[in-house]
């Protein structure tokens, strides 16, 4: 194992600990697992959200790009997380939130993937260049 130190911006460094305490992983887990080249994740669940970005036109991209959770999952999390801070989830909690952190994970991926192809192409728009800044 080899120690590499990060800086993130601290919206990602939240995603990670709240990813974190919601699956009982320490954070090291949960970034090494966002930066796991593609190769080591064959067959996953995350290849198949990747598949076909690479065809998509510039518009279908930016659409990805800029996709969110739905609010009513994104509030349902932090209700969760919220229990767990202040007791023990049951083990149907356990499982809804670790479902709602993976398919989080997966659109962050997904969003990732869509903005690397957009780049590649130098086809950024202007409104989501303003959005990542």
């Amino acid at each position: 194992m080899t120690l590499v130190t990060l800086e993130l911006p601290q919206r990602i460094y939240q995603k990670a600990i709240r990813i974190a305490r919601a699956t009982k992983r320490p954070i090291e887990q949960v970034v090494v697992e966002w930066i796991r080249p593609p190769v080591e994740r064959t067959g996953s669940a995350q290849d198949a959200v990747l598949t076909g970005l690479e065809s998509m036109n510039t518009a279908q991209l930016t659409q990805i790009a800029i996709s969110t959770t739905a609010p009513k999952e994104m509030l349902r999390l932090r209700e969760l997380l919220g229990l767990q801070e202040q007791r023990e989830l049951t083990e149907v909690e356990r499982r809804e939130a670790t479902r709602l952190v993976e398919e989080e994970d997966l659109l962050t991926l997904r969003k990732a993937k869509a903005i690397y192809l957009l780049r590649q192409r130098n086809a950024m728009p202007d409104d989501l260049i303003s959005l990542l800044s």
